[in-house]
């Protein structure tokens, strides 16, 4: 699963690699968050239609239209790619409502001599990872609420050393048909999709507490040569 991430990034950043896609970005950047956590806002990318796209800030934890209260929300940060089609929770977004969450690496905790450690992932060439997501609008109190999750999919390689699973992520080339094109060609493109050029190393408990924050979140502790660098596969 993909239960924390960061963001460092800048819009000049997030726009190179978004080449294709013409992005509605706010004047500033975004506050750095090296700590986002489920029901916190994160900046989400959605379609506005032909080659052209809005970030903004949703809630973290899908929440569907039918939804008697937001505690659905709790339980539904991640969607799993081989059910998301399907799952009635996600099924109406994965139709219509893909869009991507910019980051800039995320957390995982593996086993380490019998203790979880927790590890940051990130990228080795570009500053900016890009989740596949899905969105949906509540109405449920009356303002209307947007959500997001992150869609997953099995570990690969060395990935599986860290944990079973790991956030889907694209690349720029099908970022635009990710979120424009049909059911069946999303499926296609999550399933086609390589795993980018990744690197990992342990940090320290801090990131365990929602609260904390600050770029010391991401730095390395004990042995460095624990990093292990993950080559993207065909």
């Amino acid at each position: 699963m993909c239960g924390r991430y960061s963001r460092s990034y800048t819009w000049r950043e997030v726009h190179a690699f978004s080449r294709a896609i013409d992005i509605q970005t706010p004047v500033e950047n975004p506050d750095p968050a090296f700590n986002v956590a489920p029901t916190q806002p994160g900046w989400v990318i959605a379609s506005d239609g032909d080659g052209k796209a809005t970030a903004r800030l949703m809630r973290w934890g899908l929440v569907p239209a039918w939804a008697k209260d937001s505690k659905i929300g709790y339980s539904t940060i991640n969607a799993r790619l081989e059910t998301a089609a399907t799952k009635p929770v996600f099924r109406s977004a994965w139709k219509a409502r893909r869009c991507l969450i910019p980051a800039s690496g995320y957390y995982e905790w593996p086993m380490v001599d019998g203790a979880k450690v927790p590890h940051f992932i990130h990228p080795t060439g570009d500053p900016v990872l890009m989740f596949a997501g899905l969105w949906e609008r509540w109405h449920g109190n009356g303002e209307p609420v947007e959500t997001y999750t992150i869609i997953t999919m099995d570990a690969v390689g060395g990935l599986l050393d860290i944990h079973n699973r790991t956030p889907l992520m694209l690349p720029p080339e099908v970022l635009r048909d990710w979120m424009e094109g049909d059911a069946d060609q999303a499926t296609a493109i999550a399933h086609a999709s390589p795993v980018p050029d990744l690197a990992w190393h342990a940090v320290g408990k801090a990131v365990g507490n929602v609260r904390s924050q600050g770029p010391h979140l991401i730095e390395r502790v004990g042995d460095t040569t624990n990093g292990v660098r993950f080559t993207s596969y065909p």
